[in-house]
């Protein structure tokens, strides 16, 4: 409802918000500093996605695991409200 309410609204929200919350108050020393533009940082060894926030990383997502298995979940769901009625029928008999 908010999409029609008030269109773009969440969307300069997310932008600015989510633009603040990948940056860091650290300098960058550009001694050190390696891009990946043109090719690969790691052509030695593939250290594959670390980068500065990867402390703070996770490797596993709930929402991602459930978004990926919706119709399983569907079918659990259904199976189970499928389950309940028939237990709440019978005890009624």
């Amino acid at each position: 409802m908010g999409r029609h309410l008030f269109p773009g609204l969440l969307d300069r929200k997310l932008a600015r918000d989510g633009y603040d919350s990948q940056q860091t108050g650290e300098k960058i020393d550009p001694a050190t500093w390696r891009d990946n533009l043109d090719h690969p940082g790691d052509e030695d060894t593939d250290r594959g996605t670390a980068g500065v926030f990867h402390d703070r990383a996770r490797d596993r997502s709930a929402a991602l695991w459930v978004g990926t298995h919706k119709p399983a979940l569907s079918g659990v769901a259904l199976a189970a409200a499928g389950l309940t009625l028939a237990a709440v029928a019978r005890r009624w008999r």
